[in-house]
């Protein structure tokens, strides 16, 4: 019977590459894109939906225009803060 006389390296899990921990800007990016796909499956429409699931779907899609719309006013406004913080 052969037996294996080798022995691992007792550093063998520190000499593994680790993939670095995300940075808060990817962290963000990916609950942004995480909601934005949520968004967009809750407000397709399919083929086998129901009539009234069809009308739900357009106001959710009014809806979340709406948001926008009204956000819009704030997020200019806190880009013109922004600037004039920096300048």
């Amino acid at each position: 019977m052969e037996t294996n006389n080798q022995k691992e390296p007792e550093n063998a899990d520190s000499e593994k590459p680790t993939e670095p921990s995300p940075s808060a800007s990817e962290e963000l990016s990916s609950k942004a894109v995480a909601a934005y796909e949520w968004w967009d499956n809750l407000a397709t429409f399919h083929p086998n939906d129901p009539l009234w699931l069809g009308g739900v779907k357009i106001l959710v899609r009014v809806i979340g225009i709406l948001v926008l719309l009204a956000l819009s006013p704030l997020i200019i406004l806190g880009f013109m803060f922004a600037f004039l913080a920096v300048a």
